[in-house]
């Protein structure tokens, strides 16, 4: 399965790093060297976009260009964390409370997870959910821990009890965990294919990070392709890498005037092999819609296991009644994307 390129629209959307000031940073400082098609237009893979990224976020933070364009990704990466970790100790200082450290009647797991995330302890954290996997398994870790804990944080956020930096360390931290097993535990080379994504306008990543997790530990390749992509750009990534389903997460806004004709050019675009499952607390938002490009959506986590067992056993398609059942969401409960 090869990597998936991006045009410069979408490395630039991606990335936060203007078109203009990509090529500028290509041809004035070396900083990156992207494939080319044969009409000469630039192909970036996801080490090139998040190369542009670090060097964004390190300009920001002072750093001249010149000085950073060459250096290696792994020195850019520090450079970055460093200065993460800087600013999210910094904000964090100002909480004053601390409001989960005596929240004694959370399951021991979660209550262990709130504690790392109250210290910043992203390694804690890490060796609190290999644990949790080890004592539930990977699914049961998803639905018992990682679910619940971010319901948790999302709503002291919402209730203004959480410091944002908390909430943007768990978010980050959780990311990395979830995506990092689904790289390193690929399924083998005959399992299908499901990608994993938000479509354009859909900025909230966090519920298509949990599908993508999900899919991978019940045995499906996973091309995880992050938030807001146009609908073309998603087909197109389906038909390369021979998908057979596409898992999309709608979290926010409820009321986009556009996404409904994204929904139906997606449809319009793929193969008639390859299905859509729907999840997110504003898909309810667009049920008429989801209806009529016949996607499948999950009410609950274990709806979604359900619907990728179902899929594999069955043909390329899923029989019509199942394909027209829309729910809420892909989540265990509307609250994961509160946080987000």
């Amino acid at each position: 399965m090869s990597e998936i390129r991006y045009s410069i629209k979408i490395a630039s959307e991606r990335s936060g790093v203007s078109s203009h000031l990509i090529r500028m940073w290509e041809k004035r400082y070396g900083a990156l060297s992207p494939e080319r098609t044969e009409t000469n237009r630039r192909l970036y893979s996801d080490e090139n976009v998040e190369r542009l990224s670090l060097l964004f976020n390190c300009t920001k933070d002072g750093h001249r260009i010149g000085n950073i364009a060459v250096l290696p990704i792994e020195t850019l990466r520090q450079l970055a964390h460093e200065r993460a970790g800087v600013a999210v100790r910094a904000e964090a200082a100002e909480a004053a409370e601390k409001p989960w450290s005596q929240a004694d009647s959370l399951p021991t797991n979660i209550r262990a997870a709130f504690r790392a995330i109250e210290e910043m302890d992203a390694d804690a954290l890490r060796k609190g959910l290999d644990s949790a996997s080890v004592e539930h398994g990977y699914q049961g870790m998803l639905t018992k821990v990682v679910i619940p804990l971010m319901q948790h944080i999302g709503q002291l956020w919402c209730d203004g009890k959480l410091n944002a930096a908390y909430e943007h360390f768990a978010s980050a931290a959780l990311r990395t965990y979830l995506l990092g097993h689904v790289h390193s535990y690929a399924a083998s080379r005959n399992a299908p294919v499901i990608i994993t994504v938000t479509p354009a306008g859909q900025l909230h990543e966090f519920g298509a990070v949990v599908t993508a997790a999900a899919a991978n530990s019940a045995g499906w390749n996973v091309i995880h392709l992050g938030p807001s992509l146009p609908a073309a750009e998603i087909a197109g990534a389906a038909i390369r890498s021979d998908a057979k389903m596409i898992a999309l997460s709608i979290v926010h806004p409820p009321d986009d005037p556009d996404l409904p004709a994204q929904l139906r050019m997606l449809r319009r675009l793929l193969p008639a092999s390859v299905g859509i499952v729907v999840g997110g607390r504003s898909s309810e938002s667009y049920r008429k819609t989801l209806q009529e490009i016949q996607a499948q959506t999950a009410t609950s986590i274990d709806e979604f296991y359900q619907t990728l067992n179902s899929s594999r056993r069955s043909g390329p398609r899923e029989p019509e009644s199942e394909r027209l059942r829309v729910g809420r969401g892909i989540t265990s409960t509307t609250e994961i994307e509160a946080v987000e």
